[in-house]
């Protein structure tokens, strides 16, 4: 829909009124101009409610409630969700003290400088007491998301000293992954895939449903196993923002946390007999990382090598979209969308000199092979590697 400016409906009032009133000059008739002004801003929120209810009468469009909208009312209907919040990470930590000493509930910890997010604050939820001289203690971030994510091996130090207790932790195990609020974008994509992607009883399209229910799931990619007829594999691929690489390889909890909701609706609005999710006939179901496929481009005499960080960008967001086809759970009309071509490349570095710089060639490697096409299939994904210029 396109909204006039406030100039174009100020002018078209005032012509109107000198239109109708047989005036050929506003000098000396300034109350038309005001008049004018006046209505201009009326019509112009008039136009900009009637843009914001257009926008809103679908999911594809839709705002958030937040701003007024309707995004998760659409959700809610479709998914029987709203946005996955941000979840906490909790781990757990070995520690050192003298028998009988007491850690008690409430306690706080905080992340060492050398730790994977450092000055971040834990907090212990039940109360330790030792009964040898060493123990382990489970303990929860106070931050939401993967900002305060810890790895095995992270160290921590209580913010206030104990009678009897060594100061410092480490981590042995992570017993909740944290997952990253999810997006909007995310969120609107998967309203709009339950809406393509109808429920078929056990078809690739439902696994790929159910394990959107799982925070931190991107995309799935469904497939028989091969050889056995009543297995599935089901690869995962997480956003980058919860992926333990930042390339979309997903965390054993979000791989964990799909395998529950496969064979479980977390709905618990719904009665237990519509909750239950795996097909008869499904023996097995795997339920796999993506695997990263290399990709690497090599540009001969390129002209000016401050356009490479661009470049790079400008590929990384192409790849972004190169995923697997699954036959029969993808639209028919998206058969290419796992295939790289050399050709794309091309078009992405010459868009990006524009005629600012030049290049006489250019070579593309997948798996260190160089390719003209390459199609990427089952649970492999690209993942730029490195851009050179020689």
């Amino acid at each position: 829909m396109a909204v006039p400016t406030f100039a174009e409906l100020y002018v078209s009032i005032q012509t109107d009124i000198k239109n109708q009133l047989n005036i050929t000059s506003l000098i000396g008739k300034a109350v038309i101009n005001a008049f004018s002004f006046v209505q201009a801003g009326k019509l112009k929120l008039i136009y900009l409610s009637a843009e914001f209810i257009k926008k809103n009468v679908f999911v594809d469009t839709a705002d958030p409630e937040s701003l007024g909208g309707t995004l998760e009312r659409y959700g809610r209907v479709r998914l029987g969700r709203d946005p996955n919040p941000a979840t906490a990470g909790e781990y757990k930590v070995s520690c050192s003290g003298q028998i009988g000493a007491v850690i008690t509930a409430g306690t706080t910890f905080k992340s060492l400088d050398a730790s994977t997010s450092p000055d971040k604050l834990f907090i212990l939820d039940s109360a330790f007491t030792f009964t040898a001289t060493t123990g382990e203690i489970q303990i929860r971030a106070l931050d939401l998301g993967s900002q305060a994510a810890l790895v095995v091996g992270d160290g921590l130090q209580l913010t206030a000293p104990i009678a009897n207790v060594d100061s410092f932790q480490e981590v042995t195990e992570i017993v909740t992954t944290p997952t990253d609020a999810e997006s909007y974008e995310d969120y609107r994509q998967k309203v709009i895939d339950s809406y393509q992607q109808e429920p078929q009883g056990g078809a690739r399209t439902d696994y790929r449903l159910w394990a959107s229910d799982a925070a931190g799931v991107r995309k799935s990619y469904p497939y028989v196993k091969n050889g056995y007829a009543a297995e599935i594999n089901l690869y995962v691929e997480a956003t980058a923002a919860d992926s333990i690489d930042g390339k979309g390889t997903p965390s054993t909890g979000i791989l964990d946390d799909v395998e529950e909701v496969i064979e479980y609706d977390p709905d618990a609005t719904k009665p237990d007999n519509e909750r239950g999710r795996r097909p008869m006939g499904t023996f097995q179901i795997h339920v796999l990382p993506i695997n990263l496929v290399p990709v690497d481009v090599i540009i001969t005499n390129l002209s000016d090598t401050s356009f490479l960080s661009a470049i790079t960008n400008s590929i990384t967001a192409f790849l972004y979209d190169i995923r697997p086809y699954v036959a029969g759970a993808d639209n028919p009309s998206l058969q290419n969308q796992g295939k790289l071509f050399e050709s794309d490349i091309y078009e992405i570095v010459k868009e990006v000199l524009g005629t600012a710089a030049t290049f006489s060639s250019l070579e593309v490697q997948v798996n260190s092979t160089k390719i003209s096409l390459y199609e990427f299939i089952d649970g492999y994904i690209p993942d730029l590697t490195s851009v050179t210029a020689i």
